[in-house]
């Protein structure tokens, strides 16, 4: 229970198969108290429904299951009034924020998209979700964070994607590399007030997130979403995708006392697919 005593907040936590959940959950078993955030009027896709998956409701049960303390707020982090209501919400239910998960994200038609080609509502779209969306919310709650003078930690979640450009990405390689830079300027702003900063660069993971990506590359090439898995399967040395589980994991520690000396990296979780 090594963050015991401690809030914790994962914005973009609403689906069953995301990483968020994970994140979320493997926050709650370490001991912390969890608020969790999703978009807006986003319902369970058909597999979640068949599951009795309920989104943001869900995730919160589990986490009560757990014995922690669980809030969900509805979050657009594209709009800073959002982002406000989350920080009040946070501030109000339990007085402070100890950690920030910035996992939120938006795929960018990812696996199929050429930027020449793209459409420019998707570029900025995909800019406001994954690199604005990590300001406004850092902006909000590191506030509190820095004012509250205990120190605390932030860990954003930006790709493989971030680390190599990729062909057929559209604007989500960029705003990952972002994600990248910025983590390294608030690591360095935020050292004095003992908040650590880091970032989590994950490979292919079993999600929703890269079902899709994998659809689509399926379809550009005219190939079964198990040959596009393959592709992928053949570069990573270990030879398998990802857990969600096992991303959550190097995310907590991060975000943890066990990572006390640790601020500014980023971590690639990817079973060896990129080597620095």
């Amino acid at each position: 229970m090594k963050l015991e005593g401690k809030v914790a907040v994962v914005t973009g936590a609403a689906r069953k198969r995301g990483l968020g959940r994970a994140i979320a959950l493997r926050l709650a078993q370490e001991g912390a108290e969890v608020v969790v955030t999703g978009r807006p009027g986003s319902s369970p896709n058909a597999a979640e429904k068949e599951a009795g998956w309920l989104g943001l409701p869900s995730l919160v049960a589990e986490i009560e299951a757990l014995g922690r303390s669980a809030l969900a707020v509805e979050t657009d982090v594209t709009k800073k009034a959002d982002t406000n209501v989350l920080a009040d919400a946070v501030k109000e239910r339990f007085g402070k924020v100890d950690i920030l998960i910035n996992n939120a994200g938006h795929a960018s038609g990812a696996g199929s998209t050429r930027i020449l080609d793209m459409d420019d509502a998707l570029w900025f779209e995909t800019v406001d979700v994954n690199l604005n969306g990590v300001y406004l919310v850092t902006k909000a709650l590191g506030r509190m964070m820095r004012e509250a003078g205990q120190g605390g930690a932030i860990v954003n979640i930006s790709s493989l994607a971030g680390r190599r450009g990729l062909p057929d990405y559209g604007a989500y390689c960029a705003t990952k590399f972002a994600v990248i830079g910025f983590t390294q300027q608030l690591a360095v702003e935020l050292a004095g007030d003992n908040i650590r900063v880091n970032c989590i660069a994950p490979g292919s993971h079993s999600t929703d997130m890269m079902d899709g990506t994998l659809g689509r590359t399926s379809d550009a090439y005219g190939i079964s979403a198990e040959q596009a898995l393959g592709a992928i399967k053949q570069v990573v040395p270990m030879g398998r995708q990802g857990l969600a589980e096992e991303l959550a994991a190097a995310t907590v520690f991060l975000a943890g006392p066990d990572a006390s000396y640790v601020t500014g990296q980023t971590l690639n979780v990817d079973g060896g697919a990129q080597l620095n």
